[in-house]
């Protein structure tokens, strides 16, 4: 029998977790309670806790994880998305639609609170943070099918704190034991849960034009009953991420004029964790409105929106009952509905549709008791579920009368649904006297999907009402990869020593593969004919199509599981099969047809950027940047798989960065900027303009930008230097590295500070091992570090004192006329202007970081459709004027500037801000072992080139970014060292 690939992901599963259940099974009853006891610890010591009556009491976390697959994620997450976008519609569909109103109805003062709050504004942006409980047995053959969702809680969820937390005391106290006893399993954290939450609070911030991102997050604070994790979670967003962020009551907040204040911190969003039937109730308490919550909701800045208040188990009825369905949702909806929700039935005396066929509703509620559960319909933790196996038929009977009594009650009615097998696992348990034994649990899924990603909570119990205001426990939910036994290899192993020589022979062929493609790029924008454009396009999808397939053949991936084990002794082959699992793990996520077509529409976009740049009219190069960017999105939703596209697209160039670890650097690096702009700017003022009208002949630029190269020790019988539209680096072989500049004759520092720039990625190219030749190790760790030279080459070397005091007299040599009245000094501060301005290339050191930020928040919003191409000139000047204070009059001066977006670089732009960070902190340690000033100051420049060569370039790719940036300075990325160079 063929298994469907669903199948075989099930029993992919269901070994993996065979293999963690035997591992655990070697282990002594002593080192079993040693784990539990120190996870206990870790728990109680992390706020792991929840209040019944008063008293606090640990959550228990359980001494084994649960395993799912990354294509299960995927899946899973696709559903949830698809679930969430649906409820997203609920309020609209409530104030359209009187049916919709009877199975979601609410209170009069509800149904007030909306009508005046709801606006077409919120219908547009319209944010949720909740969780869709569910059941999935991910490690049968059939939890494809098994999925099925319960109820869904979208607003004021708790866990996000206590899942993430989980999963990582797990990870820390349990898996390294279950990797003792089967060293091949792989097994990592998912995406950290509090990230996901914190990502969609910022998003939102900002789509409510919100810079500075203060959140509150609002709930109950005085009353002790629950978990009261909230003040845990504020504390890891403020430690972890330098948030700005509160914890409130809604009481506690005040109204002074448009804005929302607690204590003296004005608030730009807020998450609830509460109803607005619970606000209401506070209101008629105080005998006054809430006017910070009201305030809130009505800009639209709460997170859940009221979408929140309708998480009714009734809203299952709107998806459940097929003319209800039709109306207000597609067919791949339905589709998915009919496939994972649970038919779910608001319960009044009525005929409707039944799970089979149609009848009266409490007629069969009655009779088909053993099939069914009752719930209260707005009820949470849990109480008040009732499952009718598990309930006597008397009882039953009497429930149902009791609920019909209500059932015209809004707040007190009853749903009833069919009943779903509730997986059971058996996790480990250590008694009283220290002796282990497992014991079974229900489990129930908490799924929390936003754009970035799925979060799971899953807790346990061995009650069938499984939930931790019941006293269950929690369960770590890691991702385990399909184990080796199921892939088996398609011909016979080789010997050690010749899989190595295999493997030497196969990066060989890709490294001279991404050689040629990048020499064909580099042909393209330097000498390529115009007419050849379409052809070029042609070949190198040719060849990025073999490059594809050498890394996706199952060759490739024999040999690195054969040699994975010489790699525990071999570091160095440890650190290059690492880098190739990664290249191939791209690779494999990839349709081959989805490679050729993003190579030729990256030629083709190239192409037309360049002429929309000459004749600086947008329109040339939106149609081509318009396929191109699709292309880009179905490319950064493969590699996702389930989580942030943008992450994906971000970690190819930075690898192990996320948008949750890079925003909170980045905006605080932004509200630090603006700080000193202005002051710069005043500062500087008198030495702006003093080469403007000055005319410097291109070819005497040329030599200089040669000469220039030269001292800064780039071998050019390894290399050449040569002129582009956008200056650029290529490394198309170990002996020959490119670079490209453009010279305006009307500005002398554009060439200059581009050979500066180039000339630092060039030595970087140039400065590898030779015994590292054709290897993944010749290669920089990510294109932050690798920005690193460049920018320290530029701005902490060519914007020094110190370097224009030894280069002054070489530049004056050539421009004698042009710098008549001028001096090293007065020319270190003309070239330290800062002023505001329209290019990134040409910008100064201060303002630099605000054009990165600009392009980052644009193509963050291209990449998730909340911007299109042919809304982004205007959203690139409105944005350019506001960050910058310079507004661009054409294309050219705005959105055509660089290249990056024409080649589909889409993450690359963040990668400038880490490397300037990375230049300086460099920079600020070499001039604590060296005489920096004196060196620059004799025009001395190998030095320097020396440290970086054997502190940064001799490295490779043996070690992380940051990693080598801590072992050299003593720190990891910082942006201390940088804002103390400005200042």
């Amino acid at each position: 029998m063929v298994l469907t690939p669903a199948e075989a992901l099930g029993l992919s599963g269901a070994s993996l977790d065979g293999r963690v259940r035997r591992a655990l099974a070697q282990l002594a009853d002593t080192t079993f309670a040693r784990i539990a006891a120190r996870l206990a610890t870790d728990a109680a010591d992390n706020a792991v806790v929840y209040e019944h009556a008063g008293v606090v009491e640990p959550v228990r976390i359980m001494l084994r994880p649960l395993l799912v697959m990354p294509d299960q994620l995927a899946y899973v997450h696709r559903v949830c998305t698809t679930l969430t976008d649906a409820l997203k519609r609920l309020p609209e569909l409530y104030l359209a639609d009187a049916d919709v109103r009877r199975v979601l109805a609410i209170r009069a003062d509800e149904d007030a609170w909306l009508r005046e709050i709801w606006s077409p504004r919120h219908s547009h942006q319209n944010p949720v943070y909740g969780r869709l409980d569910a059941v999935c047995d991910f490690t049968s053959a059939h939890w494809h099918a098994a999925l099925q969702f319960m109820e869904p809680n979208l607003s004021g969820v708790g866990g996000i704190h206590f899942a993430p937390l989980s999963e990582a005391l797990v990870m820390r106290d349990v898996v390294p034991t279950i990797r003792a006893h089967d060293p091949q399993l792989a097994i990592e954290l998912p995406r950290d849960q509090r990230e996901l939450f914190l990502q969609v609070l910022l998003d939102h911030a900002r789509s409510c034009g919100r810079e500075r991102s203060v959140i509150a997050l609002i709930e109950p604070k005085y009353e002790h009953e629950g978990p009261n994790e909230q003040p845990v979670l504020l504390r890891f967003l403020r430690e972890r991420h330098s948030v700005s962020a509160v914890h409130a009551d809604p009481r506690e907040l005040r109204v002074v004029g448009d804005e929302v204040f607690y204590e003296d911190t004005r608030i730009d969003v807020a998450y609830r964790d509460y109803e607005s039937r619970d606000l209401l109730a506070l209101e008629r308490e105080a005998g006054k409105p809430l006017s910070g919550m009201r305030l809130l909701f009505g800009q639209n800045r709460v997170v859940s929106s009221l979408v929140g208040d309708f998480d009714h188990k009734s809203c299952w009825e709107l998806f459940t009952d097929d003319t209800l369905a039709a109306r207000h949702f597609s067919i791949e909806e339905r589709r998915l509905f009919r496939k994972h929700v649970l038919w779910t039935r608001l319960l009044f005396e009525r005929r409707t549709s039944l799970p089979h066929g149609e009848g009266e509703l409490v007629r069969y509620a009655r009779e088909h008791r053993e099939e069914l559960v009752l719930k209260p319909n707005r009820g949470y933790g849990g109480a008040g579920v009732h499952i009718g196996a598990a309930t006597s038929s008397s009882a039953w009977d009497a429930l149902l009368d009791t609920a019909l009594a209500h059932a015209a009650d809004p707040e007190h009615a009853w749903v009833v649904q069919v009943a779903t097998p509730l997986p059971v696992y058996e996790f480990p348990v250590v008694d009283a006297a220290g002796a282990m034994h497992e014991e079974p649990f229900y489990a129930v899924m908490g799924f929390a999907a936003t754009d970035d990603g799925l979060g799971i909570l899953c807790r346990v119990s061995q009650k069938q009402v499984v939930n931790v205001a019941q006293r269950g426990g929690l369960a770590a939910v890691l991702v385990g990869h399909p184990p080796p036994e199921l892939r088996g290899p398609s011909r016979a192993s080789v010997a050690p020593v010749d899989a190595l020589a295999a493997l030497r022979a196969q990066i060989r062929e890709l490294r001279h593969l991404d050689q040629t493609i990048g020499l064909l790029g580099w042909d393209e924008e330097t000498y390529l004919p115009a007419g050849a454009r379409q052809g070029r396009g042609e070949q190198v999808a040719t060849l990025e199509g073999l490059r594809h397939g050498l890394l996706v053949a199952e060759r490739m991936g024999e040999l690195i599981e054969q040699l994975s084990a010489r790699a525990a002794q071999d570091p160095a082959l440890g650190a290059e099969l690492e880098r190739l699992r990664k290249l191939r793990k791209v690779a494999c996520a990839l349709p081959a047809e989805l490679v050729r077509a993003f190579a030729q529409a990256r030629s083709s976009t190239l192409a037309a950027w360049e002429d929309a740049r000459r004749a600086d009219d947008y329109a040339i190069f939106a149609p081509a940047f318009s396929q191109l960017l699709a292309l880009c999105r179905q490319r950064a939703a493969l590699l996702a798989d389930g989580g942030d596209p943008y992450d994906a697209l971000l970690d190819e160039y930075e690898p192990g960065m996320t948008r949750a670890r890079m925003d909170p650097v980045l905006f605080d690096l932004r509200d630090r900027l603006a700080e000193r702009v202005p002051r710069f700017t005043q500062l500087s003022r008198a030495h702006a303009g003093l080469l403007e009208g000055k005319r410097f002949p291109e070819a005497a630029q040329w030599e200089l930008c040669r000469e220039l190269l030269a001292s800064m020790g780039f071998e050019t019988e390894r290399g050449r230097l040569d002129r582009s539209t956008h200056p650029f680096t290529l490394a198309a072989g170990n002996d020959d590295v490119r670079l490209t500049i453009r010279i305006c004759e009307d500005n002398l520092l554009s060439a200059l500070y581009a050979t500066l720039h180039e000339g630092g990625h060039g030595l970087y190219d140039q400065g590898y091992l030779a015994a590292d030749r054709d290897s993944l190790l010749a290669d920089a760790p990510s294109t932050g570090i690798h920005e690193s030279q460049s920018r320290l080459w530029e701005n902490l070397v060519g914007r020094s004192r110190a370097f224009w005091q030894g280069f002054f007299p070489k530049l004056q040599a050539r421009f004698a006329e042009q710098l008549a009245g001028l001096d090293a000094e007065r020319m270190y501060r003309a070239v330290n202007v800062v002023r505001p301005s329209k290019n990134r290339v040409e910008a100064d050191e201060v303002t630099y970081n605000l054009h990165i930020l600009l392009r980052y928040e644009l193509e963050v919003a291209l990449l998730r459709g909340e911007l299109s191409v042919a809304e982004l000139p205007a959203a690139w000047n409105e944005r350019s004027g506001t960050l910058l204070g310079a507004t661009p009059t054409t294309a050219r001066e705005g959105c055509l500037q660089d290249v990056h977006w024409s080649i589909g670089a889409f993450g690359y732009f963040p990668t400038y801000t880490f490397g300037n960070l990375y230049a300086a902190q460099l920079a600020e340690c070499y001039a604590q072992q060296h005489d920096l000033v004196g060196e620059l100051s004799a025009g001395t420049l190998a030095p320097l080139r020396q440290w970086l060569r054997t502190q940064i370039h001799e490295v490779g790719h043996r070690r992380s970014a940051e990693d080598i940036i801590t072992a050299v300075t003593g720190r990891g990325l910082d942006a201390a060292a940088f804002l103390r160079a400005l200042d």
